[in-house]
């Protein structure tokens, strides 16, 4: 009798269990149907029946600069990955169909690994909690809180200029990408909470400075290795583990630093005072900016949607703007007459003066256009990526909701019926002239669209002021006997690093002087 009664249990728990894989696994099986039915027509590449596409990847940069040339050189439009037997995404890569596809608001899925470092913030929202927080951080990257950070990126540069002007002298090619890194990692610490790090000369041996790149990393390298897409698999691994105990180092600083931050503005309202800078700093920073943000029924932030945002923050305005400016040198270092161009202008502009200003980013123009044509070539961010919440009529063919599409600024910045030569460097082609006419959706280095980059206007001032110095004090050249690489990963890497030779500017000055006394 008690073997029948556990037998009809085993029997009823089976059934139960069946109908709940069933149920789990329904929504799943009903996409991959609906995706072979509709997306068979976009294969272009042959797949394997167990990999898919994965049988054409050494390493996710193969596959990307493999899909590269197909998108370069036969206008395809719309193309159907398979990652596996079971799982499609859509590639996009005109504006045509991306200007579509960015109308889409939901981060894809993919972002849901970053959760555990950054939360639920900017990045990964969705619905209306997107919308309150995009509402609540527009006032931070107001111009007026922006002007008094320029003073930031001088003091910052600087110290990465000291360094550089002793190496100067040896003649000797210096990697610049980790350099750069540190000097932007400097920059928003300082402007996202007032941090004085010294990371620049401590390199990684801060704690907080150590966990920020071993979260960077880890991110990394986990979106571009599918098995530790999996949550169980992932904290299995030796990364899993570095990857939570990073977190608790960055979260337990962030904490503590909102906490105290917290306490001093209160003391301040107890006073009846104003918001304003607290210690010997003369600007606000991000945090005080979100400390006061209210929506319309006068609910702010709490402590853990700051904590989130600033983290968001430290992640996406470090490494992308540290992109944007070694492959900015890159470029201005293998055409040296643009890099001249900018001198000139950058002379002019500072006028006998060591440090920039407000006023005269706006003079930098040509300046900005090599900047914007090194992202065309070299966008920071490669791909951009969205789940579609409907189904979608792209480029005449129907994408079944739940689709994961891929958005390929790197693809679109090189496509030649969008741009004339587009493996030419010309900044010229930013000229408003030039420019009028072209589709809004044709150049994206900060996405576009409704989730476009918040922050652009802080990078792309950044990158003024940093570039700007750099070449007022040295002539760049590039090492030829090094091998320049670019990686599409989560941002454009270069494979090798970048080495460039550094030739003080000052150093020749006072030589032709010499030379001129006596001539």
């Amino acid at each position: 009798m008690l073997s029948m009664a556990i037998g009809w249990l085993v029997y009823v728990i089976s059934c139960l269990l069946t109908i709940w894989i069933c149920y789990k696994l329904y929504p799943s099986v009903i996409l991959f149907c609906r995706q072979w039915y509709y997306l068979r027509c976009l294969i272009y590449i042959p797949t394997h029946w167990l990999w898919g596409h994965l049988h054409v990847i050494d390493g996710s940069e193969k596959m990307m600069l493999h899909f590269l040339k197909l998108y370069t050189t036969t206008g395809v439009k719309l193309i159907a990955i398979w990652y596996g037997p079971f799982m499609a995404a859509v590639g996009c890569y005109q504006p045509e169909t991306i200007k579509i596809v960015l109308k889409e608001r939901k981060a894809h899925q993919l972002y849901r690994m970053m959760i555990p470092w950054i939360g639920t913030g900017l990045l990964v929202a969705n619905d209306e909690k997107w919308f309150r927080s995009r509402r609540l951080l527009t006032p931070a990257f107001h111009f007026e809180v922006l002007k008094p950070y320029v003073q930031v990126y001088n003091e910052c540069v600087q110290t990465l200029i000291d360094k550089w002007t002793k190496l100067a002298s040896s003649n000797k090619s210096v990697e610049i990408c980790e350099p750069v890194s540190l000097l932007t990692l400097d920059v928003i610490l300082k402007c996202a909470f007032s941090y004085k790090s010294d990371c620049q000369d401590l390199g990684k041996q801060s704690p907080y400075v150590t966990s920020v790149y071993a979260l960077s990393r880890i991110l990394t390298q986990r979106l571009l290795y599918i098995p530790h897409q999996s949550d169980f698999l992932f904290y299995l691994s030796p990364s899993g583990r570095e990857f939570r105990r990073a977190c608790k180092v960055v979260h337990d600083h962030s904490d503590k630093v909102i906490r105290d931050r917290k306490a001093v503005l209160e003391k301040q309202i107890k006073k009846g005072e104003p918001l304003k800078p607290t210690g010997s700093r003369k600007y606000l920073d991000f945090l005080d900016i979100l400390l006061t943000s209210k929506d319309e029924n006068g609910v702010g932030l709490t402590d853990e949607e700051i904590r989130a945002e600033v983290d968001t923050f430290m992640f996406e305005g470090h490494d992308t703007t540290a992109a944007g400016i070694f492959w900015t040198l890159y470029c201005l270092a293998k055409y040296p007459d643009h890099q001249e161009k900018c001198r000139e202008e950058i002379r002019t502009v500072l006028d006998g003066r060591e440090s920039f200003e407000w006023e005269d980013l706006k003079s930098l123009s040509y300046t900005t256009m090599c900047i914007k044509e090194a992202m065309r070539l070299y966008p920071p961010v490669p791909h951009y990526f969205r789940d579609l919440s409907e189904d979608t009529i792209i480029c005449g063919h129907l994408v079944p909701k739940g689709t994961f599409v891929v958005i390929g600024a790197l693809e679109l910045h090189r496509q030649p019926d969008v741009w004339e030569n587009p493996e030419v460097y010309d900044p010229l082609r930013f000229l408003p002239e030039r420019s009028e006419g072209r589709d809004n959706f044709a150049y994206m280095p900060f996405s576009a669209g409704p989730r476009n980059c918040i922050g652009q206007n802080f990078a792309l001032n950044e990158e003024r002021v940093v570039i700007g110095k750099i070449l007022h004090k040295f002539s760049l050249q590039l090492d030829e006997d090094h091998v320049v690489e670019m990686v599409p990963q989560v941002i454009l890497r270069a494979k090798y690093g970048i080495k460039l030779k550094f030739n003080s500017l000052a150093d020749n000055c006072i030589q032709s002087e010499f030379f001129q006394h006596y001539i």
